[in-house]
């Protein structure tokens, strides 16, 4: 609507780093007015009963974890392995959290409130195709698309996972997957998505003023990491 003109639209997390060269290069290379472009994930929205052999290679050590057998016990509902994908989501926000504090078992109760949340919202418990929200890139045409049908999609649902339905009813859509370094957490959140910084990386996620002060280098709009 603002600007129609535009080839792209690039969405970025506010703590979302991008190597503007660099995505540049990857949107010449694409050159599609029906570009989908980031982290894709494909995924349940209810995955409380994840098996922890999913998660874990080799389970063994998980499977046998007294600590954290313990600790999943005391949510019945969730499988061992949906008990993990909750704490590590909780941990993403919260780095110090452990198995012993009461604040952990608040957020996995409430990750798991959430999760099922979502699949009453949006009728299933599957997601199609969707991107991380530390950032994405949509073509002109799914933009149009997306503007002129926006009083009709869901928009209470978690963002990011609203974007594969957003983007489901569409043909033709090119989805780009930069799952292979390109798009990242930063290495120090030591979350499922970080990795070190590398020539092929374009955007990295979950930075901090500090992590800005010290890796940041403007004069070649690089970040080390």
């Amino acid at each position: 609507k603002n600007r129609p003109d535009q080839d792209y639209v690039i969405y970025l997390d506010d703590d979302s780093f991008l190597n503007l060269p660099r995505m540049v290069m990857h949107l010449q290379h694409q050159n599609s007015e029906s570009l989908a472009m980031g982290y894709v994930m494909e995924t349940s929205l209810d995955w409380s009963q994840t098996h922890v052999c999913e998660l874990c290679e080799p389970c063994g050590p998980c499977r046998k974890d007294e600590n954290l057998r313990r600790f999943c016990s005391h949510f019945p509902d969730l499988a061992l392995g949906g008990c993990m994908m909750a704490i590590q989501n909780c941990n993403i926000f919260n780095a110090t959290a452990d198995s012993q504090d009461d604040s952990l078992a608040r957020c996995v109760s409430e990750k798991h409130r959430e999760i099922m949340r979502l699949a009453e919202y949006f009728g299933s418990t599957k997601a199609p195709r969707w991107f991380l929200g530390m950032g994405w890139v949509f073509g002109r045409r799914i933009v149009q698309y997306l503007s002129r049908n926006a009083h009709r999609l869901k928009v209470r649902g978690a963002a990011d996972v609203s974007l594969g339905f957003w983007l489901a009813p569409m043909e033709g859509v090119r989805f780009v997957a930069m799952n292979d370094g390109q798009f990242h957490d930063h290495p120090e959140t030591r979350s499922t998505f970080s990795r070190s910084c590398t020539a092929d990386t374009v955007l990295v996620h979950r930075m901090t003023v500090d992590r800005w002060t010290q890796g940041f280098r403007p004069e070649r709009c690089e970040l080390v990491c």
